[in-house]
């Protein structure tokens, strides 16, 4: 009597404790809720789509231009911490950056694998994230 509760509280304890994991419908529900806070940056769309053998994973947002940077890391970690979580297997992630003002837009993109090592494992820092994982160019 005593082995099987252990059993059964061994087995219940590892249903419980599995990584629990979203579909893209999920997704873009939390990322829409990332963005309804009260930030300086506002979402203006996502695009999920395979590029040759890449999964992406891609938002447009609209910042400051001073706060271009800080919008760019909140960007990269917000996808991050979703493709973490997310049943899709993203590779890539690409962060639009639009200005209030008439400026193009500056396209950043990381291979999330590697932009992981800052985001979610921290066995990078910034600059080593910057060096490694990122590329940005102008439209």
């Amino acid at each position: 009597m005593k082995i099987n509760r252990t059993i059964f509280l061994i087995i219940l304890h590892i249903s419980l404790c599995e990584a629990k994991t979203f579909g893209d419908k999920q997704i873009v529900v939390l990322l829409n809720q990332y963005f309804e806070k009260p930030h300086s940056n506002q979402l203006l769309g996502h695009h999920f789509f395979i590029d040759n053998n890449d999964t992406v994973f891609q938002i447009e947002i609209e910042a400051k231009t001073d706060n271009f940077n800080n919008a760019m890391i909140e960007a990269f970690l917000i996808i991050n911490k979703l493709s973490n979580i997310a049943k899709t297997n993203f590779t890539q992630s690409i962060v639009i950056i639009h200005f209030k003002t008439n400026n193009f837009p500056i396209i950043a993109k990381s291979e999330l694998n590697c932009s992981k090592k800052f985001f979610i494992y921290k066995t990078q820092d910034e600059s080593q994230w910057r060096k490694n994982c990122l590329s940005i160019q102008k439209k």
